[in-house]
């Protein structure tokens, strides 16, 4: 049992836990799970995956896993082996929270690309979407309309919120504020984060109602969000008369069908995704093209109530539409659409979306799809999950070849078995007159199969996990070596903590591997920076040199720079090279 924000936290919770996740985004990285619950170690999410594949559940991929016949957002392209993301010439990235966004917008920067930033402002993104806090606004004074016009005197108001994003944080404040704006009586409000998931939204939903059981309004911040309050409302058998539902969103088929059905939802903030993902390749392409394009494109909202829902959409067979004069009437007034002789086909755009299993994001990604084949550009839509491992990947590169550039001719060095340290392993093959101790075989094996390479030292141990050597044999071998450098790969490096790893005997083997060399330098992406793993390998005093890129933030620099590392931003300075006598 693992404690988690000074909750308890059992097995079958966790697992329920990660299907939920799994369920609502697609896919799952064992880096995300570890980002929401910080209190447990990588290895116990990498054991729940294990057990739930074998169950039948999920299927694990390097890293994480995804859902049972999970498929690319709808209207998207394939993306082997993410070339698609890799070669895009626009990257449109939605609100993402954690460090994810900031791994994805520092890509952008780098390949000097631009960033279009769906439904949310993004520092040095063109912004393309509704102003949110409005739209809740305009929906939370109709709601007060609504509730006075039954008498009401007073309101008490559940707010299903999603407080990890911006946008969803206006839309709620938004709501609120409308409301009271225009309610005479007395107003009360409970604030919920439901995550914006059915699942959770539904149980805190529950739990409400259920200890005031007075609440009168209930607000979604999205379909998922307001359709799981119905939901609870119906399970505790509230008569649809003694409630009014409200939602920002109007994402699919789903809450149109509860709206036209003239129930408890009475309204909805429709943010038409069939529109905004139009604008956002339009916006896209008049970037690429150096086109004179506005900083900010904001796209229309409406409310939408069981009266006007034909106005806007129509049914055909299962599916609802929305109508083509809507779409070309909202589309139009953004003037962001391309002339025609600009120079824009087979260009790339990429997409990545945060919650793929949403209809939000189908819908917006079918009709980024949609758009782009219009204007001959090529369209790929990538999970977040994924999109970030990418980048990481491609940034540990670059570490791993100006780690190696620092290694004269001459020296003995020691790598751990750390995905770094593999890299590194790859860039020294070819090296002559160099000695490399490890406690790793894969590292082994990315040394050895050069012939006239570095001379290579295994230390002894017990095999364990991915090929490494660990135990008291490995800690004896250590104790008796001098290095002139010891290359880390950690899985956090903080300035109150230090450099720190999830598994206790790695951090133990590195720990003496820091001990036993001159020079103990840490390789560490922007992700890791600021974390704190479960075992420490060594304090921020023992560390010469931190090897990371310019992601990690200013504020995390100057901590671990004020604590006596040199940093080194590998992807911004020249690193220092030992040239061969």
């Amino acid at each position: 049992m693992e404690t988690v924000r000074g909750q308890r936290m059992i097995r079958s919770e966790r697992e329920f836990a990660i299907l939920e996740l799994i369920e609502r985004e697609g896919v799952v990285s064992v880096r995300a799970l570890a980002e929401r619950w910080p209190a447990i170690a990588d290895v116990t999410f990498r054991r729940d995956l294990a057990r739930l594949e074998a169950a039948g559940r999920l299927r694990r991929t390097h890293g994480g896993a995804v859902r049972l016949g999970a498929q690319p957002a709808r209207g998207s392209a394939a993306e082997p082996g993410g070339s698609a993301a890799e070669q895009a010439d626009a990257l449109i990235l939605p609100p993402i929270g954690g460090r994810w966004a900031h791994t994805l917008r520092e890509h952008a920067r780098r390949r000097g690309i631009p960033l279009i930033a769906e439904s949310s402002p993004q520092e040095g993104g063109t912004y393309v979407g509704p102003d949110n806090r409005r739209a809740g606004r305009e929906l939370g004074r109709l709601a007060a309309r609504a509730v006075a016009r039954r008498g009401e005197d007073s309101a008490e108001i559940l707010l299903l919120s999603l407080e990890e994003l911006p946008n969803t944080r206006d839309r709620t404040r938004g709501f609120a504020e409308g409301f009271r704006e225009a309610f005479a009586g007395t107003v009360r409000t409970h604030l919920i984060d439901g995550r914006g998931a059915f699942g959770r939204a539904y149980r805190s939903a529950l739990d409400a109602l259920q200890a005031f059981p007075s609440i009168d309004v209930l607000f979604g911040v999205n379909d998922h969000s307001i359709m799981a309050a119905i939901e609870a409302c119906r399970r505790l058998g509230r008569p649809e008369g003694s409630y009014a539902a409200f939602s920002v969103g109007g994402e699919g088929g789903t809450l149109l069908e509860e709206l036209a059905r003239d129930g408890p939802l009475q309204a909805c903030a429709a943010l038409f995704p069939e529109v905004v993902g139009r604008l956002a390749i339009d916006t896209a392409c008049r970037r690429i093209s150096d086109a004179q394009c506005p900083a900010r494109v904001e796209t229309r909202f409406d409310l939408l109530t069981p009266r006007n829902l034909g106005d806007y959409y129509a049914k055909v067979g299962e599916q609802w539409r929305l109508r083509a004069e809507v779409r070309e009437r909202m589309a139009g007034g953004a003037a962001v659409t391309l002339a025609p002789e600009r120079a824009i086909a087979g260009k790339r755009i990429s997409f990545v979306p945060h919650y793929p299993a949403h209809e939000w994001y189908r819908n917006l990604a079918a009709a980024m799809a949609e758009r782009a084949a219009e204007l001959g550009v090529v369209f790929a839509a990538r999970n977040a999950a994924d999109r970030h491992a990418l980048e990481v990947t491609e940034l540990r590169r670059v570490i791993a070849g100006a780690a190696a550039a620092t290694v004269g001719d001459g020296e003995t060095i020691l790598l751990d078995g750390g995905p770094v340290s593999r890299l590194v392993a790859g860039r020294l093959a070819g090296r002559r007159g160099l000695t490399v101790v490890t406690n790793s075989l894969e590292v082994l094996d990315a040394l050895g199969g050069s012939g006239g390479g570095p001379r290579v030292v295994l230390t002894g141990g017990e095999v364990v996990g991915r090929g490494l050597l660990l135990g008291p044999v490995t800690a004896a071998t250590l104790e008796g070596l001098r290095a002139d450098k010891a290359f880390l790969s950690v899985d956090g490096l903080s300035a109150g903590f230090g450099a720190s790893s999830d598994d206790e005997r790695v951090a133990d083997a590195c720990r003496r591997s820091a001990a036993a060399a001159r020079e103990t330098v840490v390789l560490a992406d922007h992700s890791l920076i600021g974390l704190e793993a479960r075992f420490r390998i060594c304090a921020l005093r023992d560390v010469h040199t931190v090897m990371t890129d310019r992601g990690t933030l200013p504020a995390y620099r100057l901590e671990l720079a004020t604590l006596g590392p040199r940093v080194v931003l590998v992807d911004e300075e020249e690193p220092p090279r030992t040239v061969a006598a």
